[in-house]
């Protein structure tokens, strides 16, 4: 009973594994949250506009550098930079989850 207990609970991390897009989207994300944040707080036209136009280039770039490592019963969240791959999350039964310091990372960004 407990093999097909562990055999049920391992087949479906497999077939629920998030697909890349679901990391691109997880990414994105975190990038338009900060990017709204920005927006509202910020008073300028100019500065909007600029804002908004750098957002859709990040969004441009995570759509070309985001990238998943399938393990089948889990994947990882990479991003490529410069011929250069980090570890940035991971997904598992549906969900990805990224690593607080991408989002510090964004957050930093956006208050200098």
């Amino acid at each position: 009973m407990t093999i097909i207990i562990f055999a049920a609970i391992v087949l479906i991390a497999i077939f629920i594994n998030p697909i890349t897009e679901e990391h691109k989207q997880a990414v994105k994300s975190v990038v338009n949250r900060v990017v709204q944040n920005s927006v509202s707080e910020n008073t300028s036209d100019m500065e909007n506009f600029g804002v908004l136009l750098g957002s859709s280039l990040v969004e441009k770039l995570v759509e070309n550098s985001v990238i998943r490592d399938n393990y089948l019963l889990f994947s990882i969240t990479k991003i490529s930079w410069k011929g250069e791959s980090r570890n940035i999350g991971y997904g598992v039964f549906g969900n990805v989850f990224l690593s607080d310091k991408v989002k510090e990372a964004f957050q930093d960004k956006e208050n200098n």
